[in-house]
């Protein structure tokens, strides 16, 4: 528990001083631009006029502008902040020098030249101490695997997880050293009585929720150490999710309910709706597109959930009871898709069942008891899916 809870702490520890750092940078820029309108001198104020203002006027900028991407946690605020305190410290050394060669420095231009290297100093200390993107685009957190090696062979990978709820006095330990491995394009159900924490490690394994201790790796990637925002990046680009209680709002049309990963992935209208029409064309409701989900049957309104999920391809599909508020025929009508999607995009897909049948559609079965896998067995039900499908198909 202690490794989790460091690995938390140092989480929040980065983000704290990518936020101290963005402090200082607008403490400069502040500076900087009470000296270029009179108001106090700053560490530009030795430089003969005009240089002082140009100066002054572009550091300040590039300090406003590295303070939001430091918020942001982009490479652009860690590069503009390291040039801008490099700025600081070279100009706020060389007016403590001139000023010591030529004994002619007042303490107003003392203190801004101290006060520059200060920040400078503090500045860079905090941008080196906090690991943004390493290698991924400008401006977005890295999701890429820890690893300096080759990519992870494995979709999920859980190590030692637990997780602990506190009721009151007591401790309900509803996931206990569980240690799981899930390849890439594997399709693995989930079985076991209820409360024996089939749910819970779902929800770990999707970060909905954080281990009390241990490790969940996506795509080789330990969620322990991403931010919320690195979380919610990793939830909508990597992973679907499927609900039991589908998730819909009641509200909002079909188009809208699914247009909602799509608008935080940032795809434009007309892909949105070229992605809609074909998911729910895939699930056999493309006339249903402008009804509200009260209106449509459970079965129907599951095919929406599934075809949301699959909005922004994910790599992982994660599916709590996805036939338990259907009948067995549409039950079966749902299970046929996911393994369809299985077998013909190599989606890694887990299902949580509390279904016998709909269990052994997937290659392994896990057996959950009190938090533990208590069995594990290969049914290798792709090859008599690939039939099914064959069969269907020709």
């Amino acid at each position: 528990m202690k490794g989790v809870e460091d690995s938390s702490l140092a989480g929040s520890g980065r983000g704290f001083l990518a936020e101290v750092a963005a402090v200082l940078l607008l403490s400069f820029t502040v500076i900087e631009s009470a000296s270029l309108i009179g108001l106090s001198r700053g560490v530009t104020s030795t430089l003969p006029h005009p240089v002082d203002k140009v100066l002054g006027s572009s550091f300040s900028v590039m300090g406003l502008l590295g303070a939001y991407y430091m918020l942001r946690k982009g490479d652009w605020g860690a590069y503009l902040a390291i040039l801008t305190s490099a700025f600081e410290l070279v100009l706020g050394g060389f007016s403590l020098l001139k000023a010591y060669m030529m004994m002619d420095l007042g303490i107003s231009q003392a203190s801004a030249s101290l006060a520059a290297i200060l920040l400078g100093s503090l500045t860079l200390l905090c941008v080196f101490e906090t690991p943004l993107n390493r290698g991924g685009n400008p401006g977005k957190g890295s999701l890429k695997p820890a690893s300096s090696g080759s990519e992870s062979r494995y979709a999920v990978e859980t190590i030692n997880v637990t997780k602990r709820y506190s009721l009151g006095p007591h401790v309900v330990l509803a996931v206990d050293g569980i240690n799981l491995k899930v390849r890439k394009g594997e399709f693995i159900a989930i079985m076991g009585p209820s409360g024996s924490g089939k749910s819970t490690l779902l929800n770990l394994i999707g970060a909905l929720d954080r281990p009390s201790s241990g490790k969940v790796l996506i795509d080789g990637v330990d969620i322990s150490k991403l931010d919320e925002g690195e979380l919610a990046k990793l939830r909508n680009e990597k992973i679907g999710f499927i609900f039991q209680a589908y998730n819909l709002i009641s509200r909002s049309t079909v188009l809208r309910n699914m247009e909602l990963p799509a608008l935080v992935k940032g795809y434009s209208r007309e892909e949105r709706l070229r992605r809609i029409r074909e998911l729910l064309a895939v699930v056999g409701l493309e006339d249903k597109i402008m009804r509200k989900p009260k209106t449509l049957s459970g079965g129907e309104q599951q095919r929406v959930a599934i075809a949301r999920a699959l909005m922004n391809d994910p790599q992982i599909v994660l599916a709590d009871e996805p036939t338990g508020n259907v009948d067995s025929k549409t039950g079966r009508v749902i299970m046929k898709f996911l393994r369809k999607l299985n077998l013909e995009k190599g989606t890694t897909v887990i299902v949580v069942t509390h279904d016998p049948e709909v269990a052994r559609m997937a290659d392994r079965i896990l057996y959950l008891r009190d938090g533990r896998i208590v069995k594990e067995e290969v049914v290798g039900g792709a090859s008599a899916w690939k039939e099914e499908l064959k069969a269907v198909s020709s």
